[in-house]
């Protein structure tokens, strides 16, 4: 029996800066070349931080991410979407990455995904789930405004996504975004693997 698990992710985070500014009282001669000379260094700072904000949506994405859970809302009642939560889990024990995304910062993302490959067995002591060896590897270019991440295949196709980013290792999409008609209900999560 063949069991299909088919997710696509990825994710959003805002870096919020913000600097403060104080006044001094009253200054010699000496202290106020002294202050002029770090007010040149806050504005200098302050461009940086602008740089920085301008860069930081898509650095945030750079590096592999690997599928670990399947949250499945405690409201729907779907056997489906249990199952494929548990034989997740299963291969996340194994050390099975099922699906992963590798965004690197040219702007290129490698995907890789086992999810077509699954093969449940039974075994002697109950359900035997391997590690798929077979995968299906894409890449394509991605880019990120906000919380929407856009893939553009090598046929120019583009498809926009909602990611969500709990924390700077953390990434979530819903269920629906991925499969209207299977995941409904679900979240996919994605934990960045330190290098």
């Amino acid at each position: 029996m063949k069991i299909s698990l088919s997710l696509l992710v990825v994710m959003c985070f805002l870096v919020f800066s913000c600097s403060t500014d104080s006044e001094g009282e009253t200054m010699d001669d000496d202290q106020i070349g002294m202050e002029d000379d770090g007010m040149l260094d806050d504005e200098m700072d302050s461009d940086d931080d602008d740089t920085d904000d301008e860069m930081s949506d898509s650095d945030e994405l750079v590096g592999l991410w690997i599928l670990t859970e399947l949250r499945v809302d405690e409201s729907v009642d779907d056997d489906d979407l249990d199952f494929a939560g548990e034989i997740l889990n299963f291969l996340v024990a194994a050390e099975c990455d099922l699906i992963t995304f590798n965004f690197k910062d040219d702007g290129t993302v490698d995907s890789e995904s086992k999810a077509n490959y699954i093969e449940i067995g039974l075994g002697v002591g109950g359900l035997e789930i391997p590690c798929p060896e077979d995968s299906d590897i894409e890449s394509t270019l991605w880019s990120l405004e906000g919380d929407q991440l856009t893939f553009v295949n090598d046929m120019q196709e583009e498809e926009t996504i909602t990611i969500v980013l709990e924390d700077e290792n953390t990434l979530i999409i819903a269920g629906q975004d991925i499969d209207e008609n299977n995941y409904v209900g679900a979240d996919a999560v994605f934990i960045r693997r330190a290098e």
